[in-house]
């Protein structure tokens, strides 16, 4: 196991380029004033080691979470995960160890691999988790999660969270809006959370043989695409997921060889293992493709979904017009 010491000053003081090494700016000293990204990610760096080495561990994992934001580095991330497993955040240290193994195979790092590996192996056994309970006759159309929306095919999915309190908000277009206070205590296995139905919204009064409309001032909205969108993120997530697994298959596969092969010429042995590291490979760019559009379409609809419904007081109107080449005559409408 690599100690907390070599950790911040050794091994992962590797992401930085030469410069990082140099002397930085004093905590409490003024930044210049036209700080590159990089050089401020750089100097938030070397403050999260000098407040992690003593025992500062809150201010630490804020300011190596500022610097991944500048300046997204291996380093960087590992650093941050282990303060995160320092301060207690199990679910969220343990997701950053994933994230960097895979990155570390990618780059053929295999000790930072390694690293993270053993680090997310030692944290499962300790990360809390609950378990939406959700009704039967369920109308539900979004699950926010400490405010981060939750693709509909992860409902029924555990969710690992940090120790402490979350709050779980439930919503649904004619539903009263509900917002759940969970208090995850660490060592348990699972907590179970039961999501009631949800209760209609109440009507506006409104005069009789009057259509019902909402308070003035007010803006509703037509959300169902960005639904679609919350989806489609979710499979992107499943796909880039896929293609990591199967990318770190074909690399050890790949390692596995050996001796086995010399050139084009392979023992049967080597020859089935070499076709199976291929195989891998295809399966973990594929994924990694699919999981990219997939991830760029929910995007899209998620940003551009959410579109503005006219209310009930905006009158049509048909005007007529004439087309300028005398082709055509006809009304233009807007409702």
């Amino acid at each position: 196991m690599v100690s907390r010491r070599f950790l911040a000053r050794g091994l992962l003081a590797l992401a930085l380029p030469s410069s990082a090494l140099a002397e930085v700016p004093a905590e409490g000293t003024h930044a210049p004033a036209r700080e590159s990204p990089e050089a401020r990610a750089e100097r938030l760096f070397h403050q999260a080691e000098r407040h992690f080495d003593a025992g500062e561990i809150a201010p630490a994992c804020q300011a190596w979470s500022e610097s991944l934001k500048l300046a997204p580095k291996l380093g960087t991330l590992l650093n941050l995960a282990l303060c995160h497993e320092t301060q207690g955040k199990t679910a969220t240290a343990w997701t950053e160890y994933h994230y960097g193994a895979a990155w570390a195979a990618q780059n053929d790092q295999k000790e930072r691999q390694e690293f993270a590996h053993d680090h997310a192996r030692g944290l499962e056994r300790k990360l809390p988790r609950i378990q939406l309970q959700l009704p039967e006759d369920r109308q539900i159309a979004v699950i926010e999660i400490d405010g981060e929306p939750l693709p509909e095919p992860y409902w029924f999915l555990p969710h690992y969270l940090d120790p402490g309190d979350h709050t779980i908000t439930v919503s649904a277009p004619g539903k009263v809006r509900r917002t759940i206070e969970v208090h995850v205590l660490a060592g348990l296995s699972a907590q179970s959370v039961p999501i009631l139905p949800l209760d209609d919204a109440p009507l506006p009064a409104t005069p009789r043989g009057a259509a019902p409309s909402p308070p003035a001032g007010t803006q509703r909205w037509d959300t169902r695409w960005r639904t679609v969108g919350y989806g489609t993120l979710g499979a992107g997530l499943v796909g880039i997921g896929m293609g990591s697994v199967f990318g770190i298959r074909a690399i050890s596969l790949r390692d596995d060889i050996g001796s086995r092969c010399a050139g084009s010429a392979c023992t049967p042995e080597g020859a089935a293992i070499r076709d199976d590291a291929r195989t891998s490979a295809t399966i973990s760019t594929v994924s990694f493709a699919a999981g990219a559009v997939a991830l760029g379409v929910g995007a899209f609809l998620v940003v551009t979904g959410k579109r503005p419904v006219p209310d009930a007081s905006t009158r049509a109107a048909l005007v007529p017009f004439l087309d300028p080449g005398m082709r055509a005559v006809g009304v233009r409408g807007a409702f």
